[in-house]
């Protein structure tokens, strides 16, 4: 059996696959793609960027270089934007991305210009993991003191993942976090140190890769778990779907969490050939299932937990097809301009 039948049984590999293995035309030997990042330099969407780069080059036909673009500005929505309206749309431009921007066409006060159904989604790199915990030398050391008094928590936009946790959690659990919006992915987790902010609602993916001194030594205490089911390497972490009683809120909580089932996505334009898609979808199940790249990322302490491409398209339309109300009812709760 050849190396494209054996990938396209893969148990990530797309329904979408046609039933026949045929040699994909599409080559980029001696091209040069551009993966844009967004998020910031040194921040978790980055990190995992970085990590893939090679192993995907490694599986693409014509094994092109790929070169990191990080574009960061307003929580991601920069990286987005760029890759749907300006990169090229021959496969030599590909993005990738936070939750913030996945949800933002539904949620965000500001207008963008990209429609998530014509994306080309290649796969994604891990699922949800979000946390919001604070410094160590910060007055609040548990979830009952986040409910007692204000906590500044760093973020990267107004309408950010990180900003509309936290908004979130105030509304679900009586919290009192205070994003301070304006960071990107590396700066962000400064501002913690140097103590301009008590902390921050992010991804353990992102800690793990980028801080993982702070989780081992304690150095950041973590207050809540942010998604459907908690990390096992934290049980004593309370999160937030244990928590959370009502139907009504738990329906805001589990659509609110769709776009953090598929961090870390990757995608190609809009108006990208299908002959192209299907060679990146190949070779992003080839990457995330090689032995190389899996050891390369337990090292950096990234836990690769990949949806294939047709996995992130069933999920982008389960978010959109959701009811208004729900939708309205996330809106509310986590609009940064409402709740000042």
């Amino acid at each position: 059996m050849g190396s494209a039948c054996r990938i396209a049984i893969f148990i990530l590999a797309t329904s979408a696959m046609p039933s026949q293995c045929v040699q994909a035309e599409p080559t980029f030997a001696g091209k040069t793609i551009t993966f844009y990042v967004g998020g910031g330099l040194g921040g978790g969407v980055d990190a995992f960027a970085r990590a893939l780069a090679p192993y995907l080059a490694k599986h693409l036909p014509g094994a092109p270089a790929i070169t990191i673009s990080d574009m960061g500005a307003s929580g991601g929505l920069q990286g987005v934007q760029y890759v749907y309206n300006v990169a090229p749309k021959d496969g030599t431009a590909i993005g990738t991305t936070n939750a913030g921007p996945i949800s933002e066409p539904l949620m965000g006060q500001i207008r963008v210009n990209y429609d998530l159904r014509r994306f080309k989604w290649i796969g994604s790199l891990s699922r949800g993991d979000t946390v919001c915990a604070v410094w160590h030398a910060s007055t609040v050391q548990t979830l009952e003191d986040a409910k007692k008094k204000d906590v500044a928590m760093s973020s990267t936009g107004a309408t950010s993942a990180p900003t509309r946790s936290a908004l979130l959690m105030n509304h679900l659990l009586g919290t009192k976090f205070k994003p301070v919006p304006g960071y990107d992915g590396g700066t962000s987790l400064l501002a913690i140190e140097r103590g301009e902010v008590d902390g921050t609602c992010t991804t353990l993916g992102s800690l793990r890769t980028t801080r993982p001194e702070w989780i081992k030594e304690g150095a950041l205490r973590l207050l809540l778990q942010v998604a459907l089911e908690k990390d096992p390497e934290f049980p004593q972490i309370p999160g937030v779907a244990d928590l959370v009683k009502d139907a009504d809120q738990r329906k805001l909580l589990e659509w609110f969490l769709i776009p953090y089932e598929f961090n870390n996505p990757l995608f190609l334009p809009p108006g990208s050939p299908d002959d192209v898609l299907a060679v990146y979808r190949q070779a992003f199940v080839a990457a995330v299932s090689d032995p190389e790249y899996l050891k390369q990322a337990a090292l950096l302490l990234q836990k690769v937990r990949p949806h294939s491409g047709v996995e992130v398209e069933a999920l982008i339309s389960q978010l959109l097809d959701a009811d208004s109300k729900t939708i309205r009812g996330v809106i509310e709760a986590t609009d940064l301009k409402i709740k000042k």
